[in-house]
Parts: C-alpha cells; sequence; structure tokens
C-alpha cells in the first residue's frame, strides 16, 4: 500500500510539474536579443554625460556586472574570493570568450576519448598528457629547465649549480641552441617568413631584435627570477645590476643606422662577410639533425648593428652575457608556462604550447556553418563598401593606382579558423613525432617548443607546387608567432587574408540570432578593422599576391595622405601607440556604420526592446561596450601595466568616436565637448 501510494505521488507531482495551471504560470525563455538589450543596458552608467566621456557612459558598469555573474557562476572564486579576484576574472570582452573557450576544452580534455576516428585520437591523447603533466606541477619551478638545458655541453647555466665554466661558454652556440627550444629576439632575431619576392616560398630572415625587446627588463625583475631559482638576495640583487648595465648598452645599439640595407646572400658567403658573428655555429644548433646547405641563402638586415653586437658581447664579461640570456630565457619560459596550478591555467598553456592542435580541437568545438555563412555574408558587404569609398578617391590618386588597390581588396580573403578540412593531414603529420608524458611537464615543454621550431624551418624546403594545388592558406608559419592561447582575429599580411578564429564565434561577440545592428556593431567593427590592416602603413607594403611590391610610396606621396598621416600623427600622444591601429580603427568604425545604415540621412524605427535610444545611438553603445573592461587586482607593477592598456582602451573608443562626424550629431555635442575632436582625420 505504502509503495502505491509513493507511485501515486510521484505521478502527482510530475504532472503538476509539467501542467500550466492558474496558480503556476510558466514562464517563456528569454530570446537572445532580449537577453543582450538587458546586458546592454545593465553595463551602461548613465549618470555619465555621452558628449564628455561615452566609453564611462556604455561601459562604467561593465566591472560590477562582471563580478556578480561570476560570483554566481564560478564556485572556486565565491569559496576564496580575495584570493582569486584578479585572477580568475576576464579583464574584458576577449577575455571572456577565452574564458569561455578554455572552459569546454578542459571538459573536452578530462572526459575519456569519445572520438570517432583513430587521427583525432591521437592528437587528443597528446593534448591530454600535457594536460595531465600541467595538473601534476606542485608548483612550477623554473629551475628545472635550467637542469634540462645547460648553455652548452661543457658547461652549466652561472649561480645554478658548480658547473660553471666560462673558458667554455659560446654566447652564439647557447643563442642558437635555446633558439631550437623557441627563444627568440635576444641579441639577434632569426625567423622563417614569406619572401619579401614571392610570399609562395620561404626564407630565413635574420635582423636585429625589435626595440620593446632590447628595453631593459629593469633590476626588480631580474631580482624576482633570480630569487625564483633559487638565489639569495644578496646574489641576486649583485648580478642585477651587472645584466642591467649590460642591457643599457645593448639598447643603445638600437639608434645605429642600417646604411646597407637588406642583403641576400649564401649561407656560406655570410660566414666570411661577417665572421665575427659566426653564424654556421648558430645554424648547426638550430638545424642539429640536418647537414646545412651552405648554398642556401637567407636575408640579413641591420649588419651595422650585428657588428657592433659582436664587439659589445666581446667586451663584457661570460658571467654577464650567460646571465642575461638565462634571464631572457627564464622570462620566456614563465610566458609560455601557466601561471598558476589550476584547470584554466593549464589549457591556456596547452594552448601556447600546441597552437596548431588547440586550433583544430577549438574549430572542431565551435565551428557553425550557419553562424560561419552569416559572417562572410557580413565581410562581402564590407568589402563593397570599402571598394565604394576606394573609387570615390579622396585622396585623389591616379587611376592606375586605384586599380592597384581594388586588384588587392579583390585579393583579400576571410577564413573562419586556423585550418581547412583539407588541411587535416597537415596536422596529424605535424603531431607524429611528438612524444609526451603525462609525468613531465618541462620535458613536454620543451619537446613542443623545439617541435615549433623545427617545423618553421622544414618550410625552408616545402615543394611550392603542392602548394599552389593546395586550397589550404598554408599559415603553419605562424604556429610559433601567432598566439593561439587568445580568439583575437588578425590580419595576415603575406597571405592577404583576414584569420577569425572559431572561439570568436560566441556571445558576446556573435550568435546568428542577434539583430543586424548588433552584427554590424561588433562583428562588422572587427572584421573591418582587419580588413583596414591591408590598407594600414604596413598593410600597403604587400600587394595583392602577398608580396612587399605595393604602391605605399606612390600613395605616400599624394597630398591629401599626408595630411590625413600627419592629423593621425599629432593624435598619437594619447591613446594607440601605433599609427597602424589608429588608423583601422578610424577606417572600421566608418566602414561598419556606412555599410549597415549607408550614406543617406534616414531615420529608423527604434528598438521596441530599447525605445529610449536611437537606432544610431544603439551602434554606437554596442560598439563601445566591445571594449568594456577592468583593471585587474594584482601586483603594483602589474597592477600599473593593467590600468594603462585599459586606459589604452578607453581613449581608443573615445578618440574613434570623436573622429567620427555622425557620433557627435546622434548625441547632440556641442564643439567644445571632449568627444569632439579639434580637427577629425580621415585618409580612406
Amino acid at each position: 500500500m505504502l509503495k502505491l501510494s509513493l507511485v501515486a505521488w510521484l505521478i502527482f507531482s510530475l504532472a503538476w510539474r509539467t501542467t500550466p495551471t492558474a496558480c503556476r504560470q510558466t514562464n517563456a525563455p528569454q530570446s537572445v536579443q532580449e537577453m543582450l538589450a538587458e546586458q546592454l543596458q545593465s553595463y551602461m552608467d548613465t549618470k555619465a554625460r555621452p558628449c564628455e566621456n561615452f566609453y564611462q557612459y556604455a561601459c562604467g558598469n561593465w566591472q560590477i556586472q562582471q563580478q556578480e555573474q561570476h560570483s554566481l557562476r564560478d564556485r572556486d572564486w565565491t569559496r576564496d574570493r580575495q584570493r582569486y579576484q584578479g585572477q580568475l576574472l576576464p579583464t574584458d570582452t576577449l577575455g571572456l570568450i577565452d574564458h569561455s573557450v578554455n572552459r569546454r576544452l578542459e571538459l573536452l580534455l578530462r572526459r575519456k576519448n569519445e572520438s570517432s576516428s583513430e587521427s583525432d585520437s591521437s592528437i587528443l591523447e597528446q593534448m591530454r598528457l600535457y594536460y595531465r603533466s600541467c595538473k601534476r606541477l606542485k608548483p612550477y619551478n623554473l629551475k628545472k629547465y635550467l637542469q634540462l638545458l645547460p648553455p652548452s655541453n661543457s658547461t652549466q647555466w652561472p649561480s645554478v649549480g658548480r658547473g660553471w665554466r666560462p673558458e667554455q661558454f659560446d654566447w652564439i652556440t647557447t643563442l642558437g641552441r635555446l633558439r631550437l627550444h623557441g627563444l627568440n629576439g635576444v641579441l639577434l632575431r632569426e625567423e622563417v617568413l614569406p619572401r619579401w619576392d614571392d610570399s609562395r616560398n620561404y626564407s630565413i630572415y635574420v635582423n636585429k631584435p625589435s626595440r620593446q625587446e632590447t628595453q631593459p627588463t629593469g633590476e626588480g625583475a631580474m631580482i624576482e627570477l633570480l630569487l625564483d631559482i633559487g638565489q639569495t638576495k644578496r646574489t641576486a640583487n649583485a648580478l642585477a645590476r651587472q645584466v642591467d648595465d649590460f642591457e643599457r648598452k645593448l639598447h643603445r645599439l638600437q639608434e645605429l643606422e642600417d646604411d646597407e640595407g637588406p642583403r641576400e646572400m649564401q649561407l656560406g658567403y655570410l660566414d666570411s662577410y661577417l665572421p665575427q658573428l659566426r653564424w654556421l655555429s648558430f645554424m648547426r644548433q638550430v638545424r642539429i639533425d640536418s647537414e646545412l646547405d651552405l648554398r642556401s641563402t637567407l636575408i640579413i638586415e641591420n649588419i651595422p648593428y650585428l657588428r657592433a653586437l659582436s664587439d659589445l658581447v666581446e667586451s663584457e664579461s661570460p658571467d654577464t652575457v650567460c646571465s642575461y640570456i638565462m634571464l631572457k630565457w627564464l622570462a620566456f619560459l614563465k610566458q609560455q608556462g601557466p601561471a598558476d596550478i589550476s584547470r584554466g591555467e593549464c589549457v591556456a598553456a596547452l594552448r601556447r604550447a600546441m597552437p596548431l592542435a588547440s586550433s583544430w580541437l577549438v574549430g572542431q568545438q565551435f565551428s557553425d556553418p550557419e553562424s560561419e555563412s552569416y559572417v562572410r555574408s557580413l565581410f562581402q558587404r564590407l568589402k563593397v563598401r570599402f571598394g565604394q569609398i576606394l573609387a570615390e578617391n579622396r585622396m585623389r590618386l591616379s587611376p592606375p593606382l586605384v586599380h592597384i588597390l581594388q586588384q588587392k581588396l579583390h585579393a583579400v580573403r576571410l577564413q573562419m579558423g586556423f585550418f581547412q578540412p583539407d588541411e587535416m593531414e597537415d596536422v596529424e603529420q605535424y603531431h607524429v613525432r611528438v612524444d609526451l608524458s603525462g609525468h613531465s611537464f618541462y620535458g613536454n615543454q620543451l619537446v613542443l617548443l623545439r617541435q615549433r621550431v623545427e617545423a618553421n624551418h622544414d618550410l625552408l624546403y616545402i615543394n611550392v607546387t603542392n602548394l599552389a594545388n593546395s586550397t589550404g592558406s598554408n599559415l603553419s608559419y605562424l604556429s610559433e608567432s601567432w598566439e593561439a592561447s587568445n580568439s583575437s582575429p588578425l590580419y595576415v599580411r603575406p597571405r592577404n587574408l583576414v584569420l577569425v578564429p572559431h572561439g570568436l564565434l560566441q556571445l558576446p561577440i556573435w550568435h546568428r540570432n542577434i539583430s543586424a545592428l548588433q552584427q554590424h556593431a561588433v562583428m562588422g567593427f572587427v572584421l573591418a578593422h582587419e580588413l583596414a590592416h591591408g590598407f594600414d602603413m604596413s598593410g600597403m607594403d604587400y600587394d595583392a599576391l602577398g608580396n612587399i611590391m605595393g604602391p605605399v610610396e606612390e600613395i605616400g606621396a599624394s597630398r591629401q595622405f599626408r595630411q590625413g598621416l600627419q592629423c593621425l600623427q599629432q593624435q598619437m600622444a594619447t591613446g594607440s601607440k601605433w599609427i597602424d591601429e589608429k588608423l583601422a580603427d578610424f577606417v572600421a568604425l566608418r566602414l561598419a556604420y556606412e555599410t549597415f545604415f549607408g550614406v543617406r540621412d534616414k531615420r529608423e524605427p527604434r528598438d521596441p526592446l530599447m525605445p529610449q535610444f536611437s537606432q544610431r545611438q544603439l551602434f554606437f553603445i554596442s560598439f563601445a561596450q566591445f571594449f568594456c573592461g577592468r583593471t585587474p587586482v594584482l601586483s603594483p607593477r602589474s597592477q600599473s601595466e593593467a590600468h594603462l592598456k585599459h586606459a589604452a582602451d578607453e581613449l581608443r573608443v573615445m578618440q574613434t568616436l570623436a573622429n567620427f562626424e555622425e557620433f557627435s550629431r546622434e548625441f547632440g555635442c556641442d564643439k567644445k565637448a571632449k568627444m569632439q575632436a579639434s580637427q577629425r582625420c580621415r585618409i580612406w
């Protein structure tokens, strides 16, 4: 009888839960557009004046909303709020996207292998081995790398153990050994890139490091690294002062002019032309398993710097030079590894260590053919409008120059995801030589770093005929430099390609059911920004074939172009420090806006979900909210850097809108308002 009563009660309970009654009404699920309308308004600080600080107006409550959402969503964060507040919460929109991607990959890596094909299983198993080895770390110990990889077979690192033999240290051999394991831009830069005159082929480029790469690290950062590997405070302080002095001398070499210009020469000839560099010793480390072809060529730039570098290094003590290289190596490894031993950080480290496999897996998880079709259509509309802008010829270029630009625009393509379906075999071949362990994170890291460098140098022997017959974009050369740990889109100049990672196709940036206005204001701006990089100061160097034979000098001779460029340069004191980025922002906002609204002043009906705003006001609010972010609570030094980045995003929004006349008109800003530029800049 009791069993029958329980059964009857269960049936009654289920019936009551699934049947609407007058006492209990069911609520219809919220649509994507309703959810986004609610989110857009929750981020805004309507007490701020849009003509004085539009970023505060659009994003003033973003940080509060994110903290509330994550405190409900993340149990680890709520359990120990003070400890994780500055680490786990994403600091901007792309951070939210990556947080979502990492969580999904984490679930997949923790699950048993359910792949349908043997090749998928093999790649996924390698990724799981790396992830498990990372999770077993306690804690992340940089000194392990120094023990696994000494500067040469004849000596250990200085101040680490008792095996340091300064007479056996050779700086160029050590650089080559570390270059094989991913280090670059220390003392010099060596990389494999598409050739300037034939982008289908590759060549080695040798150059000085960038100015940023030789910027003095600072004694504080060096002391922190030295303490991490077990040095005493006294030793760390003394060594940091010594290395800092060398680093400042090195940075001053950046001022040397390259009066010889780029030169292409055979490997054997370089050894006699610049004997003090001893380049063959470097290459024998990088191509340690291959015999060097002395007739092969490379392209070398900034030869005066390389001569002065050799003199500087020879004048310094081996202890100083080796310690400098060691500290740069440790800083690089710290950046590559996990920031802390957590599931999310281990996934982020995995995406950095295995960029090709991670890109493939993200594509498997996030690929959505219907959404991709919408995005391609949007990209095509942006190209059409940009073609019309080029035809308007504001810069009064000659017809042949306009034709060249139109040809290049026609050549620019959109690619969704790092790999195309027909390139899956390349991913398999890339990982066939990788042998990872679930118990040796440091060994795994060195194996994967070396694999990336070796694979890039193998491109020097690529068969151009096979490449021409492939439908893929051959982006594997980016595997060493492109950070697959984020979902940011990019423009690939030698390929005339806008690359949109699959992970970007999710909220809050994209959903197939969001309004057309939001599609243009956010994804439209993102696509237009990357498209504009094909026509910025660097992009115009490249022609329709991706060769560095573009008409940048001819266009630079235009008076209208020079005036627009001078206007941009005058605004460089604040905001973005890169003129190409500022130019791309200004072009992209106009392009996305005019693609959606057209060029005629026609009023649109208001959105019933947000009737207090006009359609054009909503466009600008949605655009600005793509840049919403917060300053993380970290160490004083990190906090300062994060604050500067945050401020750059704020100024980026404000300067871009202040240079667009339609914004001021829509919000009724007077001429003295902060959101009105004294002189509006426009190039295209």
